[in-house]
């Protein structure tokens, strides 16, 4: 279950420490986001790749790696003294944890018998990934309140030791004996390069422009990355992903629910990234803007109204996001692409 929790778990007992992390470690607001970013993007562009690893080398193998990464990562993470150091390990348990989450499932699909038993399992998985973002804002504010930031971190050490040698003794190794050989590495490095590429290019333009030759020349190398990307897809025998699931009209069938549900999740944390990159690099311009209409030195009152001031741009930008999402949904989606479960199969629903 370590793949069910670690995931919402990380992300919002982080993020209820980022203003202790920003203190210690004198950095900027632009800056800050990175501490997510670097986990999001990185988890994000290898999940697909830690999926079929597990079909291919063996689900526990790369489960058991993954637990491994994702430990030393997080032992790292507390010991940063620097905010280059805790932005890198970072993605490392960004990586440790895209190998994690798929092998976890696939063991409980394989190890519990269809039925009863699995749906139960099932459930458990979901009810703890659903509670792990609530647990992670109590246990984020508890830690760095009574001890400090860094045991946000330090907790997932003896967690993940335990996990290890429970799987070890315990879980037993599967594959998918089907499966070809061989690895997509090259798309998984180019998309998430192309990612952290795009992100860093949106979290640096407001301070070097947006018509900079910075911004447009990581803008630049973005597009190619991306590019890139594609063609790798392409050509490759073994895809990350087989760009043709994009040309099937919001109903996907049973042979591809696999690769539906990887983008699904994939498409999560690189939506959040980016959005967290656009929505913040608003809020800090709207917050300069205030702050430079202010005669004098900025009061402390100044400055909390120019900080509400950003609040409210990254929510207003936020709600417009979530009207587009709304409005696409209703002009995409078809009465016929729905599917509705029928006795234990997916059926087209009557237009």
């Amino acid at each position: 279950m370590h793949g069910a929790v670690h995931g919402h778990l990380d992300a919002t007992i982080v993020n209820v420490a980022l203003p202790s992390i920003q203190t210690d470690l004198t950095m900027s607001d632009a800056d800050l986001q990175w501490i997510v970013n670097a986990y999001t993007l990185t988890f994000g562009g290898f999940l697909l790749l830690g999926g079929r690893a597990g079909d291919l080398v063996g689900r526990k193998r790369i489960f058991l790696v993954g637990v491994v990464i994702f430990t030393v990562a997080s032992l790292l993470n507390g010991l940063a003294t620097t905010s280059e150091i805790l932005i890198v390990c970072r993605g490392l348990q960004g990586l440790g944890a895209a190998l994690v989450a798929p092998a976890a499932l696939s063991i409980i699909t394989t190890t519990f018998a269809e039925g009863a038993e699995r749906t139960k399992a099932m459930g458990v998985w979901a009810a703890i990934a659903v509670g792990g973002g609530a647990v992670g804002l109590v246990l984020g504010g508890i830690l760095t309140t009574s001890l400090s930031w860094p045991w946000i971190f330090f907790v997932n050490v003896p967690v993940g030791i335990a996990v290890f040698i429970v799987s070890l003794r315990l879980v037993p190794e599967s594959r998918d004996a089907q499966a070809h050989k061989s690895f997509d590495v090259a798309g998984a490095v180019t998309v998430t390069a192309g990612l952290l590429t795009l992100v860093y290019g949106i979290v640096k333009a407001q301070e070097k422009g947006w018509t900079s030759l910075h911004t447009g020349g990581f803008f630049a190398l973005a597009i190619v990355l991306l590019a890139a990307f594609i063609v790798i897809e392409r050509r490759s025998a073994e895809p990350l992903v087989r760009l043709s699931i994009f040309r099937v009209p919001s109903g996907i069938p049973n042979d591809d629910a696999g690769l539906a549900s990887g983008l699904f999740n994939t498409s999560q944390q690189v939506g959040g990234a980016l959005g967290l990159a656009v929505l913040a690099t608003l809020a800090i311009g709207a917050t300069d803007e205030t702050l430079a209409g202010v005669g004098g030195e900025p009061q402390p009152a100044d400055q909390a109204q120019a900080l509400v001031d950003g609040f409210h741009v990254a929510y207003l930008g936020s709600a417009l996001l979530v009207a587009a999402g709304a409005v696409l949904l209703l002009v995409l989606l078809r009465r016929q692409d729905v599917v509705v479960v029928g006795e234990g199969k997916l059926e087209p629903s009557p237009a």
